[in-house]
């Protein structure tokens, strides 16, 4: 697809240069011909009408080459994006740092937002709607078996459909579109119609007739020049009338006709497209209720707002008010619109979004060849994954690991020396979570999980503003969690150095009463931790905690992580080591 977009890009610039050519050969000369007319015989009149005639024909077939030009360039760098995609490279997408939320309970700890986040890699969105449809569907995961195999079907269809979402995505970024732009389409739509009464029915009706009446009773010398001037102040001064009402209603819409028009082409894409899967079934579905066509009437409403925007010519709007009353009978087409189509308007356009955020999940799907769907399981509370890893670790550098809570209660300990990947992997486990309950493909040979949201505390800060010290934030962070394990929701916890902000006998007591706390309220998840005493709960609760480590290994001047998971609590502590290799001399007494 790619080098044919290239050839037809360069094919459209031939052919632009030679619009361009015939558009200024035909001005001139029709512009020639009216000055010989004016100076010698009226004939070339004629010949200067077939001119600008043909001036006109070349500038509406221009046009359009230049919107299929547009389209085309869009889809070319649509094309280089996710080749980039598929190296594991998506700087060039939009990481929705907007979005980023540092009070949820877990969008900061695992980079869901930002450059090089979870976000990032999913967002091949092109309107705000989308953006916001796709950030919700992170922060607010699924819970219900059935809605996310329902959308893993709508990503799995769109994922095999490649061409079909490179166009569907140029068109989108055909046309650039601000955060407040659906906000005025939604807000004219519920304002009153002004002009719907039958007397402005009759207005627009009967002023063409009188104005070009009057045209030809000036010809034939019925009306004198003053009495048309007079006749003129009519219709144009009832147009002028309603000038600034009809500017506020004009301001909603104005110049959005390149806008419209993207979003017609994309309703019709969604609307013409064979689908089998349901979700995707239901969107067409929704696009096109009550035999109202989305894409349809909103090409016709990017028309009637082209029209109206006719009026922004000062002297092609003073024309076509004496004529036909134009401003007045373009509102009243508008108001007709509104009133058809104003129940409607919402729907579509949430349906397109949830279409994008589904195209997002399946782009991100075929760059990932080697993810996979995971299997949700509603039977038992667990998470089990062969060969899991980070997402957004290269391929050629992650280092993969199993994933193992087997039922609820259960808890898994993690030590390990600093570096070592406790870190990463609960990351790992968070951020294949939150892909698997938005119907996204995981980095994992298998993964089964039951349905429910991951709660973190992994990166807890301290607040100078709301003079919060770092310990009392993490224990307001851990409250949250208690409380809402007391009201019976349904949380797989990963906790990364719980209670860092105290002394070291108190953050061991501490941490070895919450997570019997956790444990007898029957929650589930990880605890990585320095603390290798946590690892002793295993004694006390042999059916609910199990031991993991990650290890470091020292070879003489050297240190080496593996970075695999193993049974059991860490042998081998490196902060010492490490401080040594930065240049700070540690003396033996010291040493503890």
């Amino acid at each position: 697809m790619l080098s044919a977009s290239l050839l037809l890009q360069e094919k459209l610039l031939k052919n632009g240069k030679l619009f361009s050519a015939g558009r200024f050969i035909t001005f001139a000369g029709a512009l020639a011909l009216a000055i010989m007319a004016f100076v010698s015989a009226s004939i070339w009149w004629w010949l200067a009408a077939v001119l600008f005639t043909g001036f006109i024909v070349l500038l509406v077939f221009h046009e359009r080459m230049l919107r299929k030009q547009r389209f085309n360039d869009s889809c070319i760098l649509a094309l280089n994006q996710e080749l980039e995609a598929c190296k594991g490279i998506y700087t060039s997408f939009d990481g929705g740092s907007a979005f980023a939320d540092h009070s949820h309970t877990f969008s900061t700890d695992l980079d869901v937002f930002g450059d090089h986040s979870l976000f990032q890699a999913l967002n091949r969105t092109a309107t705000p709607l989308a953006k916001k449809t796709l950030s919700d569907w992170l922060l607010i995961p699924l819970t219900n078996a059935g809605y996310i195999t329902e959308r893993q079907s709508g990503v799995r269809e769109l994922a095999a459909l490649p061409d079909w979402r490179i166009k569907f995505r140029a068109h989108g970024m055909v046309a650039d579109e601000s955060t407040n732009d659906l906000d005025s389409l939604y807000e004219w739509l519920n304002l009153r119609p002004l002009f719907m009464s039958k007397g402005f029915g009759l207005a627009v009706w009967l002023t063409p007739v009188f104005s070009l009446t009057a045209i030809a009773l000036l010809i034939t010398g019925v009306f004198s020049f003053q009495l048309f001037l007079l006749y003129m102040l009519l219709p144009l001064g009832f147009s002028g009338f309603y000038i600034k009402a009809i500017n506020r209603r004009h301001i909603m819409l104005s110049r959005r006709v390149e806008l419209f028009g993207k979003y017609a082409d994309r309703f019709k894409m969604l609307e013409e497209e064979s689908f089998i899967s349901p979700l995707l079934l239901k969107l067409q579905q929704n696009i096109s209720s009550a035999g109202h066509s989305a894409g349809g009437s909103i090409r016709k409403l990017g028309r009637i707002t082209a029209s109206l925007d006719t009026r922004l010519n000062f002297l092609a709007g003073f024309v076509l008010n004496f004529l036909m009353l134009w401003d007045i009978r373009q509102m009243r087409r508008l108001e007709q619109w509104q009133d058809l189509h104003r129940e409607y308007v919402p729907l579509w356009f949430e349906n397109l979004a949830k279409a994008e955020a589904i195209a997002s999940l399946g782009a991100f799907s075929y760059a990932s060849p080697s993810f996979i769907f995971p299997d949700i399981n509603t039977e038992e509370f667990v998470v089990k994954a062969t060969e899991a890893g980070h997402p957004l670790i290269l391929e050629n550098v992650r280092v993969n690991n199993d994933i193992l809570l087997t039922h609820r209660g259960h808890f898994n300990v993690v030590t390990g020396a600093n570096m070592a990947g406790k870190s990463t992997y609960l990351r790992t486990i968070g951020v294949n979570m939150i892909l698997a309950l938005a119907g996204a493909p995981v980095c994992a040979k298998t993964f089964v999980c039951y349905p429910a949201p991951v709660f973190t505390s992994l990166r807890t800060t301290d607040s100078l503003s709301s003079n919060q010290s770092y310990f009392y934030a993490e224990l307001l962070k851990l409250k949250e969690l208690i409380d809402r394990l007391g009201r019976g929701e349904e949380l797989f916890i990963l906790l990364d150095e719980i209670l860092k902000g105290t002394n070291s006998a108190d953050k061991q007591a501490g941490s070895k009463a919450l997570l019997t706390q956790l444990i007898g309220l029957g929650a589930s998840g990880f605890i990585a931790t320095h603390d290798l005493e946590l690892g002793n709960l295993e004694k006390s609760f042999p059916e609910d905690v199990t031991n993991y480590s990650f290890e470091a290994e020292i070879n003489g001047d050297e240190l080496h992580f593996d970075y695999k998971l193993k049974p059991g609590i860490a042998r081998n502590l490196n902060a010492t080591f490490l401080m040594q290799k930065m240049g700070i001399t540690i003396s033996k007494g010291n040493v503890v």
